[in-house]
């Protein structure tokens, strides 16, 4: 058994205990590097993305697959980050510039065409998104929840994306206000004290 190693001494329980801990671990891997693969081809196959969230699901939970794919998202969007936010104007509005950012720069969308700003000071703004969205769109044709699935999977990573532009940026998104329940999905950037 290759998981014996250094604590072999202290009694079959704990190697026991140190074996099936790998194991789980490995297991958390391989399906993160399923949903990974799947989540890196996305643009071309979001349907198959689902899938297989969906088929890790059957496995391991909906929840836990659902935060491999969160993983993927925080990984990519931080990447997007690195190799760009040093080089980025900022024009002193805080919350401004973390909308910018993140909805226009890394999502590429922006009103009038994907939605509207319907409140903006300069500590907070509320947005209505009605843009296309290949997470709705797989949320309706595989029976997920948006609520769930938005939630679980991209809200930490917007959360993660804005507090690197800033630490005092914080996000919410109004899950009462969200496609398919309403016309459009209702985000809110604010800068705290």
């Amino acid at each position: 058994m290759s998981c014996l190693g250094y604590i072999k001494f202290r009694g079959d329980l704990v190697v026991r205990l140190v074996c099936e801990n790998q194991m789980t671990f490995s297991m958390r891997d391989k399906y993160y590097q399923l949903i990974l693969e799947k989540y890196q081809h996305k643009e071309s196959d979001f349907n198959g993305l689902f899938e297989t969230v969906l088929s890790t699901a059957d496995e391991i939970s909906l929840e836990k697959a659902l935060g491999c794919l969160e993983r993927c998202v925080i990984e990519k969007r931080l990447a997007w980050l690195d190799e760009r936010l040093d080089k980025m104007e900022r024009k002193g509005d805080v919350a401004g510039d973390g909308y910018r950012i993140f909805y226009e720069e890394y999502l590429g969308i922006s009103p009038p065409k994907d939605g509207e700003v319907v409140d903006k000071t300069d500590k907070k703004m509320v947005m209505r998104w009605w843009n296309y969205c290949p997470v709705l769109e797989g949320c309706k044709k595989f029976g997920l929840d948006t609520r769930v699935v938005c939630k679980k999977v991209y809200h930490k990573p917007v959360q993660i994306f804005l507090s690197r532009i800033n630490p005092r940026l914080k996000f919410d998104r109004n899950y009462d206000s969200i496609r398919p329940y309403t016309p459009y999905c209702k985000e809110i950037i604010t800068l705290e004290e």
